[in-house]
């Protein structure tokens, strides 16, 4: 298998989670042109040796974190995301912004015996921070710069934290992705 595309970055935010949680979403909105989405996992481990050997090792998943560019972010979208407050056209960014928890997703090309597949994946329990910024003066040469953000991924109360599935078609993926975000198939 080999991936080579990334596609169709989507962040729907909590809108009711009961006690046992369910969770329903607020309308999804599309972050921006996916240029890269980076998935770092933290696992918490332990190991117990007896008669001077292995006798069990466990591997858990603690938190992930998933760092992901896109090539542009607009204000509505930011406040969404961020928790910022947008009125007409200023996006304020304040100190006590507290970005809301929602579902993440995205999909990816992959090329597995000569065929493409597209592999969704969505992680129903994530929260934002706003990534570093850079501007730099143009000069003999053009550099685009990209729009940075920080995910914190946590498990559900099921201990869910990803769920991916693989689809023959790139609508196939956009359908599967909108219906974890709780976005009515038309099919």
């Amino acid at each position: 298998m080999a991936a080579f595309g990334a596609k169709y970055p989507r962040f729907a935010p909590n809108k009711t989670v009961t006690p046992e949680g369910v969770v329903t979403y607020d309308a999804p909105v599309t972050i921006g042109a996916l240029n890269k989405a980076d998935l770092t996992v933290t696992m918490a481990s332990g190991k117990v040796y007896g008669d001077n050997e292995l006798q069990e090792s466990i591997d858990e998943f603690v938190s992930g974190t998933l760092a992901m560019e896109t090539s542009d972010m607009e204000d509505a979208v930011a406040g969404k995301i961020y928790g910022a407050t947008v009125l007409e056209k200023l996006c304020t960014y304040n100190t006590g912004d507290t970005p809301p928890e929602g579902g993440l997703g995205y999909y990816k090309t992959l090329v597995r015996g000569g065929k493409k597949i597209f592999k969704t994946v969505f992680y129903p329990r994530a929260k934002a921070a706003i990534g570093n910024d850079t501007a730099a003066t143009k000069a003999d040469s053009i550099t685009f710069s990209t729009v940075a953000t920080n995910w914190t991924i946590m498990a559900d109360k099921k201990g869910n934290w990803r769920l991916t599935e693989e689809h023959d078609t790139e609508e196939a993926a956009m359908t599967w992705l909108d219906t974890q975000m709780g976005v009515a198939s038309d099919a």
